[in-house]
């Protein structure tokens, strides 16, 4: 018998600009009496929008859903007058790879690193104030990322209101509030399987004889295949499945496929 949903659960939350990204997941965790829960990457206090949050056994899959591409739309305001051509020209240069030194109040050490900007577009003008939309690899910092662009302009720039409307294939028109979720409990949240399919997550099928070494923590071994393996890349995880069963997650280390974590559903 399946175990709640709570147990094995995804909630798209829409993050108010009134709470902090932790002090969301407290609530959620709250609301549904979960005994644990993690998210796949914090907002700034004031940014608004998508986030992933995942309950008790779901929360070991947050290594293959933090990495997802994300997408905002937001505002940031340029500190002189600057041509709408010029604008255009600032945004196609911060297209592609760029290199960004995280903040001072970032989580993560401040040490430059390459970050790839898959699009920036200005959707229009109004004066000073310039709408844009931008999908960035996880990890992008898009305050950062519009002071750039002034530096660029020559005349400053800093973001002045931002909000995430997807991440990977989730898109905020799915999202619930904190409300929503006192109102409807659990059966808002997306099972882990389905969560974990729409992230477009590499499988691994094995046999179901070789389970109960896999849940001992076994490498998997080229016998305990029910079919080929996808291709990974050294320091890739998949998921592991005997049948329509989701077992754990594996992860290729040296050319070995190992069992990374063990998932009790």
């Amino acid at each position: 018998m399946d175990k709640p949903l709570v147990d094995r659960g995804i909630l798209l939350l829409d993050k108010p600009d009134t709470l902090e990204s932790m002090r969301c997941v407290e609530k959620a965790k709250a609301i549904l009496r979960a005994r644990k829960a993690g998210h796949s990457g914090t907002l700034d206090p004031k940014v608004t929008g998508l986030m992933l949050i995942a309950f008790n056994e779901a929360t070991k899959s947050m290594p293959l859903l933090i990495g997802l591409k994300k997408r905002y739309r937001g505002y940031m305001r340029v500190h002189g007058d600057v041509s709408p051509s010029a604008l255009r020209q600032a945004a196609s240069a911060f297209t592609g790879r760029i290199t960004q030194t995280p903040p001072r109040r970032s989580a993560v050490a401040r040490r430059p690193r390459e970050r790839e900007i898959f699009s920036f577009k200005i959707t229009g003008t109004e004066g000073r104030n310039v709408p844009f939309e931008t999908e960035t690899e996880a990890g992008t910092y898009v305050r950062k990322l519009c002071h750039q662009i002034g530096e660029h302009l020559g005349v400053g720039a800093h973001m002045t209101t931002l909000r995430r409307v997807s991440i990977g294939s989730f898109n905020i028109k799915e999202a619930h509030s904190l409300e929503e979720l006192k109102e409807s409990g659990e059966k808002i949240l997306i099972p882990l399987e389905d969560a974990l399919k729409r992230a477009g997550v590499k499988a691994i099928t094995i046999k179901k004889e070789a389970e109960k070494p896999v849940r001992n923590g076994s490498p998997i071994h080229e016998e305990f295949l029910a079919r080929k393996p996808p291709s990974l890349k050294d320091g890739e995880r998949a998921i592991i499945y005997t049948g329509n069963s989701l077992i754990g997650i594996a992860l290729l280390k040296e050319g070995r496929i190992k069992t990374d974590r063990v998932f009790n559903l």
